[in-house]
């Protein structure tokens, strides 16, 4: 399914700058110059979600090479010998492992 998309020539988005910003707040607004999309306009609470997506996306995707690695190399450890390796350091774990 393809999503429609709000447009705004770069004219009229110097024209009508609060109209615009109010079209943002309803979703991404693609701004054209002679018909070809240049850049897209959002609202910062949009922008907030898609950098908090991102980052979520990008901690998991490192996770995952990370759990790759692990049983590429058995490196796994034990959550009894990471609690003895963090006593060692001096840091109390308590029983939350």
């Amino acid at each position: 399914m393809h999503e429609l998309y709000q447009t705004i020539a770069a004219g009229e988005l110097k024209a009508n700058t609060n109209e615009a910003f109010a079209r943002a707040e309803k979703g991404p607004v693609i701004i054209l110059s002679r018909a070809t999309p240049r850049a897209v306009l959002v609202s910062p609470d949009e922008w907030n979600r898609i950098a908090k997506r991102l980052r979520m996306l990008e901690s998991l995707q490192e996770a995952h090479r990370i759990e790759a690695r692990n049983d590429a190399d058995g490196s796994w450890v034990s959550s009894a010998e990471m609690k003895e390796r963090l006593a060692k350091r001096g840091v109390n774990v308590g029983s939350s492992l």
